[in-house]
């Protein structure tokens, strides 16, 4: 590839002279400040938040690194060019995609001539399969390597996705141990990195400012509302849990709750649907791990902040609704009996999930009642999330995946 020899001659020249380069009319500038190029894609807001500390890695280990593709806020703060941002991938469910295919088959070609033009050293993937798979078949026969970050969950659904993976991807960043195995077993080149949630601990100092800034006290119970990062998880989630506010708050004394805006949604649509609230509720943005850690409890949409919440050892209900049919096909396909991570990990249901006709505002309340008020109860589901966190290894993942991929990339 052409960043191998390139940048290990460009190395080794700047170890003798380091100031040789710094001319802007230096005939090797042009060259040294583009020295590797990478095409990142991520589709989602957790994808984001991945991409950003891994490109932040990244910059680090190669200070010459040009990055373009698709992400967000986060990852642009990193210096990522950006051809699309995340709204542009936005999709819910599996029927409710075939609304979205004419979108994101447009971005997806567009995506896959930028592979061509740009040429960059390798691709990298985070998580998205359904699209991100599509680009790396389109990578292989360009010759450019595929390392994906963050694997499609085959352990759940769609095992034969591995078959693809197999020929499409040249490593396999998982975040966590099941999943090396399950590659291994495959044939697939996978290095375990460890979970990246591990290293979002708050600080004393974090909790403290974030108590401050929302006047929160010890006498009071903090409940967050975390319905979810995409416009169509709002429009299903939200209507319940202020339906389920108006039982909660003849129950639970000073209730303060508090509700994550994700840089996905348009926080005026936020707005205008708390705005008849029987509860007051504060909007907080890119704060979600101290969020969750002050609070008594949280509710929260599956995916990637349930697993974040769960590894805060905070207790919390799992929720999620889609349409019938999408929950039906999902259900005939799944591998798995539950769909909170922590009860996956856990091969127990020791987070409670409401899903779809089981999600209303009465059984939300209910569960939410039991645990605020049963003591037991809660020492109980704290007690399990402590043994899953020992399961996902120790901080650092970004730190240990970027160092994989630049050695995946430099010569051998």
């Amino acid at each position: 590839m052409r960043v191998s020899h390139e940048w290990a001659w460009f190395s080794e020249i700047r170890k003798t002279d380091p100031n040789l380069f710094l001319s802007s009319g230096s005939i090797f500038s042009q060259q040294l400040r583009f020295l590797m190029k990478l095409m990142l894609v991520a589709g989602e807001a957790s994808g984001d938040a991945h991409g950003r500390e891994l490109l932040k890695e990244l910059n680090i280990l190669i200070p010459e690194l040009e990055t373009f593709g698709i992400g967000g806020k986060g990852m642009l703060e990193m210096g990522l060019r950006p051809y699309f941002m995340l709204d542009t991938m936005q999709s819910h469910g599996i029927t409710e995609l075939l609304f979205h295919l004419p979108r994101l088959y447009r971005t997806l070609r567009l995506m896959q001539e930028a592979l061509e033009s740009e040429k960059p050293d390798a691709l990298v993937l985070i998580d998205y399969p359904g699209f991100n798979l599509k680009l790396a078949a389109q990578a292989k026969k360009l010759g450019i390597p595929v390392i994906f970050f963050s694997s499609p969950q085959i352990w759940v659904w769609r095992s034969g996705r591995i078959k693809k993976i197999k020929c499409m991807v040249d490593l396999m960043l998982v975040l966590f141990p099941f999943e090396e195995r399950i590659y291994q077993k495959a044939g697939v080149k996978v290095r375990w990195v460890g979970h990246p949630l591990l290293d979002q601990e708050p600080s004393t100092e974090e909790i403290v400012k974030f108590r401050e800034q929302y006047e929160l006290d010890n006498e009071q119970t903090v409940l967050t509302l975390a319905p979810g990062s995409r416009p169509s998880e709002i429009q299903n989630h939200l209507p319940v849990f202020l339906q389920s506010l108006a039982i909660l708050k003849n129950e639970i004394q000073d209730l303060k709750v508090l509700m994550p805006v994700a840089e996905t949604i348009e926080i005026g649509l936020i707005e205008s649907m708390i705005s008849s609230s029987p509860v007051k509720i504060r909007l907080v943005q890119n704060q979600f791990p101290v969020l969750v850690r002050v609070s008594q409890l949280a509710i929260v949409a599956s995916g990637t902040a349930s697993l974040q919440t769960g590894l805060a050892l905070t207790p919390s209900i799992i929720i999620y609704r889609v349409s019938n049919m999408t929950y039906w096909i999902a259900r005939k396909l799944a591998k798995v009996q539950h769909i909170g991570m922590v009860n996956i990990l856990a091969e127990n249901e020791i987070v409670p999930e409401l899903l779809q006709q089981d999600f209303t505002p009465e059984r939300l309340a209910e569960e939410a009642i039991l645990l605020l008020k049963d003591q037991d109860r809660r020492a109980t589901m704290i007690g399990h999330l402590k043994q899953i966190r020992s399961l996902l290894g120790e901080p650092g993942a970004y730190q240990r995946a970027a160092k994989i991929l630049v050695d995946q990339l430099k010569p051998a």
